[in-house]
């Protein structure tokens, strides 16, 4: 009788203390929430889709006690690379806490695969660097591992993408900085902006290698049938949770970040595809096929004729002169509606106009893009131009400066504010602003401990961000905040790590950047510029 009271007293204790364990395991979970009980995580798996098998299995993780239960007031659209056709990522909130400003670090490629570097780490000490020097080793880390554009707003969600091998594409909570959902494991490195359209976003994938047959056709001079990477795909995924809706693998890689518009999804290919379905299902609608023609890291746009119809607008890289061309097909059957080189008497070089997705002005009707052009003894010219949005025909092209060619990515993405353009000069380091009406330069602003070329990548190379009658520009390792007026900087605020090809995204009083080492960050602007009051 004592054995058998002695078992049971052990037995009742054991159930007791996996409760109180359990209770107190609840308790710490639901607070996040208020009293809500805890969700999940929930897993979902993928290794096909329609019958088509895929090249690594998709993981979808949903943490729904992570999610908000407030509406933060974010657009349900995202729909090109920087938010809207002028390249400015502002986004409206309803939100308190983002309208005060909120203030996270998320070492993100911890959690998809990578390492989040430190971002006090100075260059010397990356991954690479030991064999290809600091400029190689910043341009390779940012091409092979980190997230070399910017993040997305919309549906109550931040959307980073990582092109660490398999690609992942994670919603985050922009409060809080925690992991809503994510998607690892997709076909190839996810380089680009995410779009959003209607509770569904999308990714692009693929990646910046060649196969040795691609060298053997540019040696033999056979540049119509040059393609780049094999491994590449579109990927549709529900905003909330992020179950796969639908994906579609693409004849070369998908670097570039696509657009929609009306429920019309375009993308282009590293084998010269230039692709329209529908948005919701994938349909294929159109498919136009430019041979030879690559797609780099030149996101598609969109312009809307006066009659409503839309053209889609995108760089391709050639390799051989003039090595770059702007195309614009017609939305609704896909038919080439006109194509553009950089105007003369610029001579466009290297990766053409492959590289900077253009920015358009639909109320003026005018296409802005930025380019490298005349290159001699390692030294180029850095061209913005602007060109007839419904014809292609150019208006004006003018010379920001001339210096050491940039790596990999070579232009500075457009900003459209009002008359203004501004971008940026990464072989120089400079901002500068330009009249899009007639091309004048009005100013330009060398910035601050900025590292430029030959020695390192340079920049600015992502747009700026019109914010509350101020400039705020990302380059290297430093935020600056621009006069838009006359060029003054007013601030410039340490960040580290590298931020590279991206853009300033704002909402309220809140600045959400990536990085290339790794990491999604909030900052308040205030933070930033001590003298910024929101109002």
């Amino acid at each position: 009788m004592n054995l058998k009271f002695l078992v049971g007293f052990l037995v009742l204790g054991i159930i007791i203390l996996s409760a109180i364990t359990f209770l107190n395991f609840t308790s710490i979970v639901a607070q996040d929430k208020g009293d809500q009980q805890p969700k999940g995580p929930i897993v979902y798996t993928y290794d096909e889709y329609n019958g088509t098998y895929f090249p690594h299995i998709l993981t979808v993780v949903y943490y729904p006690c992570n999610a908000t239960c407030s509406n933060l007031g974010f657009p349900s659209v995202w729909p090109v690379s920087n938010e809207n056709q002028c390249h400015n990522a502002v986004v409206n909130t309803t939100c308190q806490a983002l309208l005060e400003g909120v203030d996270w670090q998320l070492p993100l490629l911890n959690y998809v695969g990578g390492v989040a570097i430190p971002l006090s780490t100075p260059p010397c000490k990356l991954p690479w660097a030991q064999q290809l020097g600091v400029k190689g080793a910043l341009v390779y880390y940012t091409q092979m591992v980190g997230e070399p554009l910017g993040v997305t707003l919309a549906c109550g969600l931040l959307y980073a993408t990582e092109d660490s091998m398999p690609g992942s594409i994670t919603a985050i909570n922009p409060v809080t900085g925690k992991i809503v959902w994510m998607a690892n494991g997709l076909a190839g490195p996810a380089m680009n902006n995410p779009v959003v359209w209607h509770g569904i976003v999308y990714v692009s994938v693929g990646g910046v290698c060649f196969t040795f047959s691609q060298f053997v056709h540019f040696e033999e001079h056979q540049y119509c049938k040059i393609h780049r990477g094999r491994c590449g795909a579109v990927y549709a995924f529900n905003a909330t949770d992020g179950q796969l809706l639908w994906m579609r693998f693409t004849y070369g890689e998908a670097m570039p970040a696509p657009a929609i518009y009306d429920g019309i999804l375009a993308y282009v290919t590293g084998g010269g595809c230039f692709v329209g379905v529908n948005a919701t299902t994938g349909q294929t609608l159109w498919v136009d096929h430019f041979p030879g023609f690559m797609a780099n890291m030149a996101s598609v746009n969109y312009y809307v004729l006066p009659n409503g119809t839309p053209l889609f607008i995108a760089g391709f890289t050639y390799a051989a002169p003039p090595y770059g061309y702007i195309i614009a097909v017609n939305g609704l059957n896909g038919h080439e509606a006109w194509n553009a080189t950089m105007p003369a008497p610029y001579i466009g070089a290297n990766t053409g106009l492959g590289d900077v997705a253009p920015a358009v002005d639909q109320q003026l009707g005018i296409v802005v893009d930025n380019d490298i052009a005349n290159f001699s003894n390692g030294y180029v010219d850095m061209v913005t131009f602007a060109l007839n949005a419904t014809n292609g025909k150019p208006l004006w092209a003018v010379n920001t400066g001339r210096g050491p060619i940039p790596p990999a990515y070579k232009g500075g993405m457009p900003l459209i504010v009002g008359n203004v353009v501004y971008d940026g000069n990464p072989s120089l380091g400079t901002v500068n602003a330009i009249c899009i009406k007639t091309g004048k330069i009005l100013w330009s602003t060398k910035l601050p401990c900025l590292q430029t070329p030959p020695k390192f990548p340079g920049g600015p190379r992502g747009s700026p961000t019109y914010y509350h009658g101020l400039l705020w520009v990302s380059a290297g390792q430093y935020v600056y905040v621009i006069n838009p007026k006359n060029g003054d900087i007013l601030s410039f605020y340490w960040i580290g790590g590298r931020l590279g090809i991206m853009n300033p995204v704002i909402a309220g009083n809140t600045m959400f950047l990536s990085n290339s080492y790794g990491w999604i960050i909030a900052i308040p602007l205030s933070q930033i510029y001590p003298a910024y009051i929101y109002y």
